[in-house]
């Protein structure tokens, strides 16, 4: 036997560790005049170019260590809160608005962060009790860039300023959520948007979800993170 025929060549790519990520949602409105914030990805980056999506990206490793303006982070736990974190500040970088309430400190620590000093600067507080765990999305393996994100909820009411466009999303805005733009939602973005939409109905029922992919097909688990410590 030729040792030769006996090698095997390992064509398969390696499989790409997602990274933590956090997404956020909102939602004004009532019926049909039901609104969310999305915006376009420009044509010209490499992940998802075109596509519609909510304000969200990677957590980085500031996003761990809370914030001098912040409040409610108990309430979703360690993991979680960190993802809120980083949740708020992409929002606030990617769309230009802040998420929280009205509060007045007489004193506060330093706020080393541009989002934190634009809390500030608003008199407002980044509560994080104002948002909802939707559930958690894992990109497929076969993906060259993939990511593990947690999506929240938060209604309008507790957003202030205006949707504009960055270098990282363009027509930000409050869009209905029947936009003919949104055909080129993923399928994980309408599965979380209509999960959220139940949620603030009051309608959802069962723990979040964990959506992902297993052998190139959709799977719908459940994700035990919410008010977790880890």
């Amino acid at each position: 036997m030729n040792d030769a025929s006996a090698v095997r060549v390992d064509t398969r790519k390696p499989v790409v560790r997602p990274r933590d990520a956090a997404s956020l949602i909102l939602l004004r409105g009532e019926g049909r005049t039901l609104e969310v914030v999305a915006g376009r990805r420009p044509l010209d980056v490499k992940f998802m170019p075109g596509v519609y999506v909510f304000p969200g990206g990677a957590i980085d490793p500031p996003d761990r260590i809370a914030w001098s303006v912040e409040c409610g982070a108990e309430a979703l736990g360690i993991r979680l809160a960190r993802s809120a974190r980083a949740a708020l500040r992409e929002t606030w970088e990617e769309a230009g608005i802040l998420i929280g309430r009205p509060e007045s400190r007489s004193s506060v620590l330093p706020a080393p962060a541009p989002v934190e000093r634009a809390y500030l600067e608003r008199g407002l507080v980044a509560a994080m009790d104002v948002l909802t765990y939707v559930g958690r999305a894992i990109t497929p393996s076969h993906s060259f860039r993939r990511f593990n994100t947690r999506f929240f909820l938060c209604d309008g009411g507790n957003v202030f300023g205006e949707p504009a466009a960055s270098d990282e999303l363009e027509d930000v805005g409050w869009h209905p959520v029947g936009h003919p733009a949104f055909a080129s939602f993923r399928d994980v973005t309408r599965f979380m948007l209509a999960r959220a939409i139940a949620l603030r109905q009051g309608n959802a029922s069962g723990a979040a979800p964990l959506f992902y992919w297993a052998k190139n097909a959709r799977r719908i688990g459940v994700c035990r993170e919410a008010g977790g410590s880890s």
